[in-house]
């Protein structure tokens, strides 16, 4: 039985961590049995073997880091996941992966918790037994834990302006992508749309809404794309089950 380590859900996601469910719908993909158990944010670190969500467990045998689980489980199926893609395929697909993971992945982080409203439902969701003051400080925390990230990517340093500007223009470049086909690269799932797919719902699906999920619903091609993937992988769901409703699932 493989067990996928994650957060607890907020935010309306059944999982925050993008990179948690981009493994989860690899394991769909591959039909592999497995289940979830969820850590608390402040046991991550202890837990996890190099500190963050998500890890698996196979047999006592832990591994963290998205890709190279992937990579792991597609070997462990005899999958052919990741070998049936063209070169031109393999450069765009690794190019809008980084896009998104490298880059709108840090614009997420900072419209969640610097949006006041938002930031109040993720610390309600981690910290939902604690008294009102141990709530207040892990707000601050988080603050200048997301501050220092961002500034570190430069995002931090950027007017708001400046930010939405550059938001727009990653998710301009994925909606001009996904209205060639059905998914990322044609006509089929591949292995690249588990990482587009996984950080558009986490910014789309997310409440209450910071000024990112604002920009996304934009683009009506989203939110269609994500039914399609959702289907592809057997009505895979991306937020928390009592929220949804029958145009999420089909």
């Amino acid at each position: 039985m493989i067990i996928l380590y994650g957060m607890p859900p907020a935010g309306g996601l059944r999982q925050p961590s993008p990179f948690v469910v981009k493994v989860e719908m690899a394991l769909k993909y591959l039909e592999a049995e497995y289940r979830t158990e969820f850590v608390e944010p402040w046991k991550i670190r202890k837990l996890s073997p190099n500190g963050k969500v998500p890890w698996i467990n196979i047999d006592d045998f832990e591994l963290g880091e998205s890709d190279n689980i992937i990579e792991h489980l597609v070997r462990m199926h005899k999958s052919d996941l990741l070998d049936t893609l063209s070169t031109d395929d393999q450069i765009l697909g690794t190019a809008l992966k980084r896009l998104t993971e490298k880059n709108l992945y840090w614009y997420m982080v900072w419209s969640k918790w610097m949006t006041a409203e938002s930031r109040e439902e993720l610390i309600e969701c981690f910290f939902p037994n604690y008294p009102k003051l141990i709530r207040k400080l892990g707000t601050s925390y988080t603050v200048r834990l997301h501050n220092s990230f961002s500034k570190v990517h430069g995002i931090g340093s950027l007017t708001e302006a400046a930010r939405e500007a550059e938001s727009r223009t990653d998710l301009q470049a994925l909606s001009n992508q996904l209205k060639k086909s059905n998914f990322l690269l044609g006509q089929d799932i591949t292995v690249f749309d588990f990482s587009i797919a996984s950080m558009l719902a986490s910014i789309l699906f997310h409440v209450p809404k910071p000024w990112l999920t604002q920009l996304a619903e934009d683009y009506p091609v989203f939110p269609a794309y994500l039914n399609r993937v959702s289907n592809r992988l057997g009505g895979f769901t991306f937020i928390r089950d009592e929220l949804f409703t029958p145009d999420m699932r089909n």
